[in-house]
C-alpha cells in the first residue's frame, strides 16, 4: 500500500471510469436505435446522464468537496499514519 500511486483518490477513479463507460454505452446505443423506438429512448436518457453524474461525482471527489460521507474524509489513512508514527516512536526507544 506505501507504494500506491492513486493513492485514495482509487474510488474516485472508479466513478469517472466507471461514467465513462456508460456514458460512451449511451451514445452507441444513440446511434443504433431506431428513430421511432421510445423505449430504447429512456435507457439511453439514463445510460447518458446516470455515466455523466457518475463523472461528476468522480470529479467532485477527488477535489475533496465530498468528504462529509463517512469514510470518505480519508481519515482511516490519518489513522494509519498516527499508528505507524507510534510504532516508530515505541521501535526507537
Amino acid at each position: 500500500m506505501d507504494s500506491d500511486k492513486a493513492g485514495g483518490n482509487r474510488i474516485w477513479l472508479g466513478f469517472i471510469g466507471g461514467g465513462m463507460l456508460a456514458t460512451a454505452l449511451g451514445f452507441c446505443a444513440l446511434d443504433l436505435a431506431p428513430a421511432q423506438a421510445s423505449a430504447p429512448v429512456f435507457g439511453v436518457m439514463l445510460l447518458l446522464t446516470g455515466g455523466m453524474f457518475s463523472c461528476l461525482t468522480g470529479a467532485v471527489g477527488m477535489a475533496g468537496m465530498l468528504a462529509w460521507i463517512p469514510g470518505m474524509d480519508g481519515g482511516h489513512e490519518k489513522m494509519r499514519q498516527q499508528e505507524r508514527r507510534l510504532r516508530e516512536r515505541n521501535l526507537a526507544k
